[in-house]
């Protein structure tokens, strides 16, 4: 017994293939149109990372730093401070050379302002990120990765 198709078969056959035709149209022309959107976030790290073999962050030592605290009764409070500060997006440690003194006077301005009693116990964690703030600030579009204290001392 031979089956016959019949003409509401055929057409919910017809509509249930066009259905899945334009699904899968629809779907490609969204992976077409969004192909440099997917694409991107692999290139731009690719880049990054490309950048950062072809550059490795440079360590740029800072001169010890002698500064007076703001003390507020009269008396003198000195702090002796060496730092190492890492840096990302520079050529070579040359082209850093002459930014030294102006790191400097990042830390002599923030040390300025700084009392006695802001750096006991865990503050000194505070003036870390807080000079670290201004230095991520102050070098764009150099990127300061890392904040070393070599040497703290206090009189």
């Amino acid at each position: 017994m031979a089956t016959e198709t019949t003409p509401r078969r055929s057409t919910t056959k017809f509509l249930f293939i066009g259905l899945v035709v334009l699904l899968l149209a629809v779907g490609g022309g969204t992976l077409f149109m969004k192909k440099g959107h997917l694409f991107h976030s692999v290139r731009t790290e690719v880049a990054t990372r490309t950048d950062q073999v072809l550059h490795p962050p440079i360590i740029l030592g800072i001169p010890p730093i002698v500064s007076n605290l703001d003390n507020g009764d009269g008396r003198p409070v000195y702090v002796k401070l060496t730092a190492k500060v890492e840096i990302s997006g520079a050529r070579d440690e040359a082209s850093l050379q002459n930014m030294i003194p102006h790191v400097q006077d990042i830390f002599q301005t923030y040390l300025h302002e700084t009392r006695p009693q802001d750096i006991r116990g865990d503050g000194i964690y505070r003036l870390r990120e807080a000079i670290m703030r201004r230095l991520r600030a102050e070098l764009l579009p150099l990127q300061v990765t890392n904040l070393y204290l070599v040497e703290f001392l206090i009189q």
